[in-house]
């Protein structure tokens, strides 16, 4: 009977080590289960996170798209002003040639008058002279 009780004794022994050695490993199975559904919760948290950057990335990217076609537009719209302006520019200066020969013809026609006004003066004095002479 002794020798059943020490047989019994060492399997009590051995299960409490067992049950102990399991309850660690349990215990560390179950700190490690804590740890790695943090490290899910962080990566989820991470992922909504990108999630968000990329929504706002791509909003911006049409911003970006949508101001550049604008922009588009307003050189196409300066483009065409800048053409209007230089036809106008050239009209402008196509205008002040005319005016320019316009001025030098009346500014020698100005010195014709004045040589014939001149050549007047002198015949009408002659005349003056002449008719000066006849008594009535």
């Amino acid at each position: 009977f002794a020798v059943v009780a020490d047989e019994v004794r060492g399997l009590a022994v051995r299960t409490r080590t067992s049950t102990d050695e399991i309850a660690v490993l349990i215990s560390e199975l179950q700190v490690s289960t804590d740890h790695m559904t943090q490290v899910l919760e962080q990566n989820l948290q991470l992922t909504d996170s990108s999630v968000d950057l990329s929504r706002q990335a791509s909003e911006m990217l049409q911003s970006i798209t949508t101001s550049v076609h604008e922009i588009e537009l307003m050189n196409e719209q300066i483009a065409v002003a800048t053409e209007q302006q230089s036809s106008v520019g050239e009209e402008i200066g196509k205008s002040v040639t005319n005016v320019r020969d316009i001025s030098d013809q009346t500014a020698a026609a100005g010195e014709e008058t004045a040589t014939s006004s001149i050549e007047l003066a002198k015949v009408s004095a002659r005349l003056q002279e002449m008719t000066s002479r006849f008594t009535v």
